[in-house]
């Protein structure tokens, strides 16, 4: 499953993050993101298990714990 996350800003100081519906393939997806693309958005596609293209900030998006929960998981 693959979602398009859309960020931009609104006029304050933080952005907004957006989280598009699940789609069945990314081919579907990549079509979404190149026409927000288009548009002057900016966007990431991501699985269920995080962004795969770019991400935000590196770290995987606003509210992805995949680093933190990779290494609880190997202290288990």
């Amino acid at each position: 499953m693959y979602r398009v996350v859309t960020k931009y800003r609104n006029g304050s100081s933080h952005p907004v993050v957006e989280r598009g519906p699940w789609h069945t393939s990314r081919e579907t997806a990549e079509d979404w993101a190149d026409s927000l693309r288009m548009h002057g958005y900016i966007v990431f596609i991501e699985t269920q298990n995080g962004l795969i293209d770019g991400g935000m900030g590196g770290g995987g998006g606003g509210d992805d714990n995949a680093d933190l929960l990779a290494a609880l998981s190997s202290m288990a």
